[in-house]
């Protein structure tokens, strides 16, 4: 997929250039620090389809997405949600808004963007986020095509399906065990 660098006028941030100065120099002076960050406007259906790849433009196939994809930009069209923006955790922090968003939603929305940009810059759990993993997600979105063109497409899928089993499965063992694995799943020695 590739991301349109273009706004609500059509030509990038347009209007809100200034307004985003503005919200960004508010932020700083209220204290928050944050990554440097891209803002990118999206149609409803570009929003749905990164939506569906996990915040993520770039992602290996699979139906599971596609799936994903049109349960999103069906609920759009039909007036059950709307995705204002999506805020990526890297540096610099990508922000992906709905270009249909009006001139007053754009603004609020770029204010909760920075919130979100400091919130990820200097909250302790997020310290050990890989801040390339948009790298990262293409170069996995990559090898996995690769594997799909030397073991073909339902091979790969098939064991991309039985490995998000397994993790749902840990996740629901971790989950029951507040969050620490039962001693007999660890490695000897831990």
């Amino acid at each position: 997929m590739v991301i349109k660098h273009k706004g609500p006028s059509g030509k990038g941030l347009g209007a809100l250039k200034g307004p985003r100065d503005q919200i960004r120099n508010f932020a700083i002076e209220y204290g928050l620090d944050f990554f440097d960050t891209v803002f990118e406007f999206l149609d409803y259906e570009e929003m749905s389809m990164v939506a569906a790849y996990g915040g993520f433009p770039n992602r290996y196939p699979h139906w599971k997405f596609g799936m994903e994809y049109e349960r999103l930009r069906k609920s759009y069209k039909y007036g059950l949600h709307k995705i204002y923006e999506m805020v990526v955790n890297t540096d610099p922090c990508y922000a992906y808004l709905l270009e249909s968003n009006n001139l007053v939603d754009q603004k609020i929305v770029m204010a909760h963007v920075f919130g979100h940009s400091d919130f990820f810059k200097n909250n302790t759990p997020f310290a050990h986020t890989n801040r390339k993993m948009m790298d990262t997600m293409a170069n996995h979105a990559n090898k996995v095509r690769k594997y799909m063109d030397k073991h073909g497409l339902e091979a790969v899928e098939n064991f991309i399906d039985v490995c998000d089993t397994v993790d749902d499965q840990c996740l629901l063992v971790a989950k029951k065990n507040k969050g620490r694995w039962p001693k007999k799943f660890l490695p000897r020695g831990i």
